[in-house]
């Protein structure tokens, strides 16, 4: 149990880190109309989970889950910013929580 909960603090932390820390403001806005900007966001998502976690096939569907994610949100406009967070955490707990 005690790992578990470690896991989901580092999660967490990741998910800050890579999804608003690490974000600038520019792609932040420029993501939905930039296939570039948006990769490079979800490529610099990732950062935080690869020092934590290392490079396994785990970041990989990190990686590809958060792209298609974030193109909903972004650039398509089909979910909203609580889905789109709710998603990205469910996603990373169900990868490296359990």
């Amino acid at each position: 149990m005690e790992r578990i909960m470690e896991n989901i603090f580092v999660i967490i932390f990741c998910h800050l880190i890579g999804d608003h820390v690490l974000q600038l403001d520019h792609i932040a806005h420029t993501k939905g109309k930039s296939w570039y900007h948006l990769l490079v966001h979800c490529f610099l998502y990732c950062v935080p989970f690869y020092a934590c976690y290392g490079y396994n096939w785990k970041l990989c569907v990190l990686l590809a889950s958060h792209i298609i994610v974030d193109a909903l949100k972004a650039r398509y406009a089909k979910i909203n910013y609580a889905t789109d967070q709710i998603l990205h955490y469910v996603i990373g707990f169900a990868l490296y929580a359990l």
